[in-house]
């Protein structure tokens, strides 16, 4: 048996068309009797299918892959197994296993999520109680040197050599096992393996992925309704996906402040609220295993983080002036001079 399997860098290409590279396994009874790794371009489906034609493969291992991708590749007598995720390495064991499978990497044991799920509980609230300790009892260490703060101001950068300086005190690297350190060894895997460029889009399906996440959660404003629905079409290839609006329980606030005026401007009227703590109380209960922020306001993203069960990321940001990128206030003269005339301040 011949499978193809497409790559980008070590790991199983969330889907085909970026992939770096084709692996060709070549198994019979079980046993990997050759491998053979061919570079590729990314291609568009047709020309793919062309690929795995000429390579005679005729089972392809792949990630996420749409309903027509796959009657275009079945139609050419090559089988499907999708939604697979994880190294080369672990796709090859579990071909001479015969345990690979359609959602192979994706599934993880019951009692092995579980103790995921307590971990982190108990990891958080360790959390708290650190939070809500003395800071003379030495567990919080909070120091007014290196410029109070401000790692702006150091001119020697001796972090940057691998040396500890006065802002950090104590702290150190979480120890292997517990759920921090497990974020971070995947975190580092993303962002410093060389030549990898992958969108913050696909970040986070790898990282997802690495963490053996199931369960995710999309906190999403209203104004972003279409990216959200996107968003969660493209992440359902991998995960379970749990979209939670902010205006989720239709909660009415008759109070003058939150009176908004119509088109018109001709009379206030009561409004549907932004609820991130409802929102949070629906993921929470649902036990996502990550919350992805996406285009909640400023402020509601706080309330919304701070009562999650759940680690929350931000995928995308709400900026009605700069189509969404606030950073590019940053680098223009008008937005520069717009944030810091007087009134924009405090008063």
């Amino acid at each position: 048996m011949q499978y193809g399997i497409p790559l980008l860098g070590n790991r199983v290409a969330p889907r085909c068309t970026i992939a770096e590279s084709l692996l060709l396994l070549s198994v019979t009874r079980n046993r990997v009797r050759s491998h053979q790794v061919v570079a590729v371009h990314q291609h568009a489906w047709e020309e793919l299918a062309g690929v795995l034609v000429d390579a005679r493969v005729e089972t392809l291992v792949c990630g996420g892959i749409s309903r027509t991708a796959k009657a275009l590749v079945m139609s050419k007598q090559i089988d499907v197994f999708e939604n697979v995720a994880g190294t080369a390495e672990e796709v090859t064991g579990a071909l001479q296993s015969g345990t690979l499978c359609s959602g192979f990497g994706l599934q993880e044991d019951e009692s092995d999520h579980d103790r995921h799920q307590a971990g982190a509980t108990s990891d958080k609230a360790g959390k708290a109680n650190v939070e809500g300790s003395d800071d003379r009892s030495g567990t919080i260490k909070r120091v007014t040197s290196h410029a109070d703060g401000d790692c702006l101001a150091c001119g020697d950068r001796i972090c940057l050599r691998g040396q500890p300086c006065d802002i950090a005190g104590g702290t150190s690297m979480p120890k292997s096992g517990q759920p921090d350190r497990r974020i971070l060894e995947s975190a580092m895997d993303i962002a410093c393996e060389e030549g990898r460029t992958l969108c913050r889009l696909s970040e986070l399906i790898y990282f997802c992925l690495d963490m053996k996440y199931r369960k995710l959660g999309l906190a999403f404003c209203i104004d972003l309704l279409e990216p959200a629905d996107i968003l969660a079409g493209v992440l359902r290839r991998f995960f379970e996906v749990y979209p939670v609006c902010c205006k989720v329980g239709g909660l009415k606030e008759s109070d003058p402040i939150m009176n908004r005026r119509n088109e018109a401007g001709e009379s206030d009227r009561e409004h549907i609220v932004c609820n991130p703590l409802g929102q949070a109380r629906v993921l929470n209960s649902v036990g996502t295993d990550l919350n992805v922020s996406v285009g909640l306001c400023i402020g509601m993203d706080c309330v919304f983080a701070g009562a999650s069960k759940a680690p929350v990321t931000t995928l995308l940001v709400k900026d009605r002036s700069l189509a969404n990128n606030p950073m590019g206030a940053l680098y223009s003269e008008y937005y520069l001079k717009e944030a810091t005339r007087p009134s924009v301040g405090v008063p």
